[in-house]
């Protein structure tokens, strides 16, 4: 397969799931993520993650991605893990009373429900472009236009927020650089530091989101609405099999159950 990464999580492909009509990758990633959070148990834990791993077997360039957002949530994981570790209550481990084994199983169960959490919504803005995802929550609060709201400026604002995370993302990264100007000193504290950082950042942000505006206002940038996607039935082949696969899935999650 061959790829080319452009904004965002979204990598270009043909892929079967690049090929899936966007409704049904966000309902599916919607069921998906339901489902990991109510699961009672490993079992069915464990069937969800079989489902996923079949999505690394289709998508290998998700592996990088997936490691990259579990890096970037380490400090996120590591704080729920702990947070069950000490305060949960139930048997000990290794005799110290303040370390809880039932916290520490139960943290790293809640940690494997993000992670897979993380790994279904990471797959969705992997396959899909910004402007496909706009069209499709379009799709889906259309019928709210009969009480009069205005869907289709909610569509454009969705997508003008979407496009705008990778300037954010960019600038995020100019940060963590080094910097020679932020060098710290004996005289510069690591947290004044920090702070020129922060502000530096929010700077530049709202710098960005004032030309952004300003281009809007002047029309010199426009950004139109996407066209409106074609119906969802008759499914397509394709998307039939894969309904059918999430189908299976669900009730092997229930006989698991």
């Amino acid at each position: 397969m061959n790829v080319a990464t452009e904004q965002g999580l979204y990598i270009s492909g043909e892929s079967l799931l690049h090929k899936l009509d966007p409704r049904v990758k966000v309902l599916s990633c919607l069921l998906l993520v339901v489902l990991t959070f109510a699961a009672s148990g490993w079992t069915q834990l464990f069937t969800l993650i079989g489902s996923v791993s079949i999505v690394f077997w289709l998508i290998p360039a998700l592996t990088s991605s997936i490691w990259r957002l579990c890096w970037l949530l380490r400090w996120l994981l590591l704080f729920t893990l702990l947070m069950h570790l000490f305060f949960s209550p139930g048997r000990t481990l290794w005799g110290f009373s303040w370390l809880s084994l039932d916290g520490l199983l139960m943290g790293l169960f809640v940690c494997v429900q993000m992670i897979l959490a993380m790994i279904a919504s990471a797959t969705l803005g992997i396959t899909t472009s910004t402007k496909i995802l706009a069209r499709t929550f379009g799709w889906f609060v259309k019928p709210f236009q009969w009480l009069g709201c205005r869907t289709e400026e909610w569509q454009k604002m969705l997508l003008l927020t979407m496009d705008f995370l990778p300037v954010v993302q960019a600038e995020i990264r100019r940060t963590s650089e080094p910097d020679g100007a932020y060098s710290p000193n004996a005289e510069v504290s690591r947290w004044s530091v920090w702070v020129q950082k922060l502000q530096g950042l929010l700077a530049r942000l709202v710098d960005q989101g004032d030309v952004v505006a300003h281009r809007i206002a002047a029309k010199e940038e426009t950004s139109p609405l996407p066209t409106a996607l074609s119906p969802l039935l008759p499914a397509t082949l394709l998307d039939q099999l894969f309904s059918l696969v999430i189908a299976l899935v669900v009730i092997c999650y229930w006989l698991a159950g």
